[in-house]
């Protein structure tokens, strides 16, 4: 018993346990769910970076267009001012510097980008210094202009240049000749041709950093996308093991452990932990139940006062037993007039005798059996009408166990009637065989034995 329980908790111990796979499937599934959000977080990250970068550049490009615009600009009002004295030209080089002020505009998007890059920040204060100074000397020779016109209503700005160290500069050339010197003279364009050098040293500068960090950002993003799709992958696959695990160690034994239950057969531990635990449970039960179940069947087919089979149990053998058998049925001569003169309790001591030496005689492969009262059978496998004289030999030390009183039992005899099986005999064909034979035995003397087919039988 010892061994059989350490065998079944061995085997109840093995296999995998799909709790255990579910648990770290299902924990390596939420790591990789959280690495994968904090991914797609950090794409998410990355992209308003790239985006940011991506504007910062347009926005620098469009301010350094702007810058160089309205510094051409400034210059082709300044100088046609000087040259034809339209005022328009001059009021409209005073509305680009107070109103539309895009050089002003762009120099402060620029300084906003310039914050960490001092390389591009010198250059554009460079580039801003020359500028202002240029800004000077244009106002300076817009103001000369209008004097050598004539024109009185000129803005504050112009009206407010110095144009005193130029005249004296310039001494005895009139102020036309003095604007056009300023304005158009070598000195002018070499200062102009300065200024756009540094704000190109510049813009080249600030465009290479922000292209730098464009790529930079994209390649983060290209990084962080690749890892989210690498752990999208591997959720998708620790996914799949599990359902596969699910299918291979539950879903399928238990089909087979279903088949098998419909069958009513034992289930064959397989799969995961538990489905072992529950097949040698299970298996337990099954053994227990068929042992009851054996020993009930055995309970219904046991005469319960001689121990040996009973008309149930007879029916069950030859149910299945009809080829080569003989087939005695056998009867207690006058044992109703035998009860009523011994009493019953001998009359069963004297069935339980007949049980017993029926039980002795014949061999373990026979079948002795009580159908009815004092109606005994024995059905005797491998059997054939030549071995007549052993069925005799068997019922002659029957009757010889039956003549010894010395347990103080009444002498009794029995009438037989004994039928071989024949091609295409039924078990109630030989059944009504022998009890036919049966009838002529009672008949005739006590003690008698008649076979079936011989004489009027």
């Amino acid at each position: 018993m010892s061994e059989n329980n350490s065998k079944k908790k061995s085997t109840s111990e093995s296999g995998i346990s799909i709790r255990v796979i579910g648990g770290i499937t299902t924990l390596v599934a939420i790591l990789l769910a959280f690495f994968a959000f904090a991914r797609a977080g950090n794409v998410a990250d990355a992209q308003e970076a790239f985006m940011t970068s991506e504007k910062q550049y347009l926005e620098c490009s469009d301010a350094i267009a702007d810058l160089q615009t309205a510094s051409d600009y400034l210059t082709t009002q300044a100088r046609t001012f000087v040259v034809t004295g339209r005022k328009e030209c001059m009021d409209a080089y005073i509305n680009e510097v107070e109103v539309a002020n895009r050089r002003g505009k762009a120099v402060e998007v620029l300084r906003m980008d310039f914050s960490s890059d001092d390389v591009s920040a010198t250059e554009l204060e460079q580039a801003l210094s020359a500028s202002n100074a240029l800004a000077k000397t244009e106002l300076a020779a817009m103001r000369l202009a209008a004097d050598f016109y004539g024109i009185k209503d000129v803005p504050t700005k112009v009206e407010e240049a110095n144009v005193t160290a130029f005249r004296r500069e310039e001494g005895g050339k009139n102020d036309y000749e003095t604007a056009c010197d300023l304005v158009l003279g070598s000195s002018y364009d070499k200062t102009k041709t300065g200024i756009q050098a540094s704000v190109q040293a510049s813009s080249d500068a600030l465009l290479e950093r922000l292209d730098k960090d464009i790529a930079k950002a994209d390649a983060a993003m290209q990084t962080l996308l690749f890892q989210l799709r690498v752990s999208v992958a591997l959720l998708l696959c620790v996914i799949m093991a599990l359902v596969l695990a699910l299918f291979m160690y539950v879903l399928k034994p238990l089909g087979r452990y279903v088949d098998r239950i419909n069958k009513s057969e034992p289930l064959d531990a397989d799969g995961a932990y538990e489905l072992h635990y529950l097949a040698n449970a299970y298996n337990a039960m099954y053994e227990d139940n068929s042992q009851r179940i054996e020993q009930l069947r055995e309970f219904a087919e046991r005469d319960a006062l001689t121990g040996i089979s009973n008309k149930a149990g007879y029916d069950s053998f030859l149910a299945t037993h009809t080829r080569n058998i003989a087939l005695l049925l056998i009867d207690i001569d006058h044992f109703r007039e035998y009860n009523n003169v011994y009493g019953h309790d001998t009359g069963d001591a004297v069935l339980v005798k007949l049980a017993d030496a029926l039980g002795h005689v014949f061999r373990s492969t026979d079948f002795p059996c009580r159908i009815e009262g004092d109606t005994f059978a024995v059905v005797m496998t491998n059997m054939s009408t030549d071995l007549r004289n052993a069925i005799v030999n068997k019922m002659e030390r029957v009757n010889a166990v039956l003549a010894d009183d010395s347990d103080d039992l009444p002498l009794v005899t029995l009438s037989v009637g004994a039928a071989f099986s024949t091609e295409g005999m039924s078990d109630q064909d030989i059944y009504h065989a022998a009890d036919d034979a049966l009838q002529v035995a009672k008949q005739s003397d006590s003690g008698n034995i008649v076979f079936y087919g011989e004489g009027n039988v």
